[in-house]
């Protein structure tokens, strides 16, 4: 029924800390996407159901076809990064919901809850890492001879 989702018990600062990292997550993916695309052209026609540690795996894949040693170096970090962060994005998203042990509803990783604060540190570890494959999209691979 209409508004039965505000019947699910949860810290308003909670679901925004939540919806922020899910939605900064989701531009690291697509700067990631498009950097794919940017070292060989097709990848985004061809992105199908890939998930994002297919992404990630890809980039990395694909960086040995980046003829520029220096782009290829300015470029390992960040995909790494971001194959790093999909496994902490998937801790969280996929998480358990539970009650914590001062009765908040949380979403738990092995046991342990994700605080707000948790959660705005991996957005904030998100968002750096897609500032730099976004610098990198627009930057060095823009060039289409790398």
């Amino acid at each position: 029924m209409k508004n039965d989702r505000n019947r699910i018990p949860v810290e308003e600062r909670y679901v925004e800390a939540l919806g922020r990292a899910t939605y900064v997550f989701a531009t690291l993916e697509w700067n990631a996407v498009w950097c794919c695309e940017r070292i060989k052209p097709g990848y985004v026609a061809k992105l199908g159901r890939k998930t994002a540690g297919d992404v990630a795996r890809d980039l990395i894949s694909r960086l040995s076809r980046i003829g520029d040693v220096t782009v290829r170096q300015a470029c390992n970090g960040p995909a790494h990064e971001f194959h790093r962060l999909v496994k902490v994005r998937n801790a969280l998203l996929h998480g358990k919901p539970g009650t914590a042990d001062d009765n908040a509803q949380r979403l738990f990783d092995q046991g342990k809850p994700w605080s707000p604060e948790m959660i705005d540190d991996a957005a904030d570890e998100f968002a750096a890492c897609s500032i730099t494959l976004n610098a990198l999209l627009h930057g060095e691979l823009a060039n289409p001879g790398t």
